[in-house]
């Protein structure tokens, strides 16, 4: 995964999606060059219920954020992108050095 310096949203971004890509890897034991911010999460790469609390837990712990059971909603797992965005803000309110605030 690559790290880049906190302190700006493309820098959050990019550690966001890159965990996410590197956890979705593990997961589903795909090559991480075949995941982009466009791959839906249960169309493409065959994510189920129990894959998806699994990547939640590995995101919580890389990232050191908690997610809220009822801040989730399906549309966050449309895509990577749609799922880093909501990971975004959960950093942001949860981490504000990672997020550089």
């Amino acid at each position: 995964m690559e790290n880049t310096a906190p302190g700006n949203a493309t820098g959050l971004h990019g550690q966001v999606v890159g965990t996410i890509v590197t956890s979705l890897a593990e997961a589903t034991q795909l090559d991480p060059g075949t995941i982009g911010e466009g791959s839906t999460l249960f169309d493409e790469l065959g994510l189920d219920s129990t894959t998806v609390l699994g990547l939640l837990m590995a995101i919580e712990e890389e990232l050191g954020i908690e997610f809220e059971t009822d801040s989730l909603e399906q549309h966050h797992f449309e895509s990577v992108g749609t799922l880093a965005a909501f990971v975004e803000v959960q950093v942001v309110e949860q981490v504000p050095d990672l997020a550089g605030a």
